[in-house]
């Protein structure tokens, strides 16, 4: 019989709402440790509402391992997974993976966001700068405006509480959000045109880029990282190997790499607008520093996470979904702006 199971990954609480564990009741929470399972009913990412804030939301099955009585419960999706027939079929690709919040100013952390001195001393923390801390989400507006100019944050690790508390905010100018290494908000603006290099001085022939050079597997000639992909394609070989640092190892990935790039430049050229790359080739053990899932496209090169100034992830997905030849993902609010691009098997996520 093939059984629909909900795996814990990591210590964890259930809940029985989709917020941070310091904002429930004892009652409201539940602690499981790494490695249960439950057989469950049913699960969910949304509904007709939206989003549950990066939680699962589960059936358990059988009456005999209900939780105190109720079968309805919530689980991050960092800390767990669903199981059919024992493959993972929830999350996929980065639905799990961390964001870092960078402090780049002495600032003080807030309960609301308003200016320090509207706020009473329980209700800031001061932070040094360079401070960081792993997220369980962030986000700059809600249903109502922005945050006045303020990130509005979830802290993952519980360590990194705040007085108990987990969530709070910090003035946008004095921090920024990352994911693999990357400024991921504020969003950072893309140029509209890359200018031409400038030939090297010296006698014989120039170098054809200034970029850092390397060597792929199956081939003799030498690369650059500012150089094309694909002759007079948009995107470089130093956006694939994060600025040359993660060279791929065999030519099967090399061959990944080409094959993406060839449909990303068919996406961009359809929009007309630059595409920023957030995250290309990121083998071992890059992917498993960011939280990536174990059997993600972004391993072997097959995929992308890219922005698009002044479009939404799920704009650039909907512009593109009708021929894109693999996979397509879009993600929560505090990750919006992102859209998951490649090319494994055709399937989309997020939607």
């Amino acid at each position: 019989m093939v059984r629909q199971v909900l795996r814990v990954t990591q210590n964890t609480v259930f809940k029985r709402r989709p917020v941070s564990a310091s904002e429930l009741e004892t009652e409201e929470r539940y602690s499981v440790s790494a490695g249960a399972t439950l057989e469950i009913q049913s699960y969910a990412y949304a509904d007709a509402n939206g989003e549950f804030d990066g939680h699962i939301k589960f059936a358990i099955a059988n009456q005999a391992y209900y939780i105190r009585g109720m079968n309805t419960w919530y689980v991050y999706n960092r800390h767990a997974q669903v199981e059919f027939d024992g493959k993972v079929v929830y999350p996929q690709e980065e639905q799990a993976a961390s964001f870092i919040l960078k402090v780049t100013e002495n600032t003080l952390f807030k309960r609301r966001p308003l200016q320090s001195g509207q706020l009473s001393a329980e209700e800031v923390q001061a932070i040094a700068k360079g401070a960081s801390f792993e997220l369980q989400s962030y986000a700059y507006a809600n249903a109502q405006g922005d945050f006045n100019n303020h990130i509005k944050f979830a802290l993952e690790n519980q360590e990194d509480y705040i007085r108990g508390l987990s969530s709070w905010f910090v003035y946008e100018q004095h921090a920024h959000v990352e994911f693999d290494n990357d400024v991921v908000y504020p969003i950072p603006q893309v140029p509209s045109s890359t200018p031409s290099p400038t030939p090297s001085p010296g006698a014989g022939a120039p170098r054809p880029f200034q970029g850092r050079s390397f060597k792929l597997p199956g081939n003799q000639s030498t690369f650059y990282t500012d150089q094309p992909i694909i002759p007079g394609g948009s995107f470089t070989w130093g956006e694939a190997t994060k600025s040359g640092t993660r060279i791929p190892k065999t030519t099967q990935e090399v061959s990944n790499i080409l094959a993406l790039a060839r449909q990303l430049q068919r996406a961009r050229n359809q929009i007309g607008r630059p595409f920023r790359i957030t995250s290309w080739y990121r083998p071992e053990p890059y992917n498993t520093r960011v939280g990536g899932v174990r059997n993600s496209q972004h391993l072997s090169g097959r995929a992308a996470d890219i922005s698009v100034a002044g479009y939404s992830g799920r704009q650039v997905a909907n512009a593109v979904m009708s021929w894109w030849p693999g996979g397509v993902g879009v993600y929560p609010g505090n990750r919006r702006h992102i859209v998951h691009l490649d090319v494994g098997g055709r399937r989309k996520w997020g939607f």
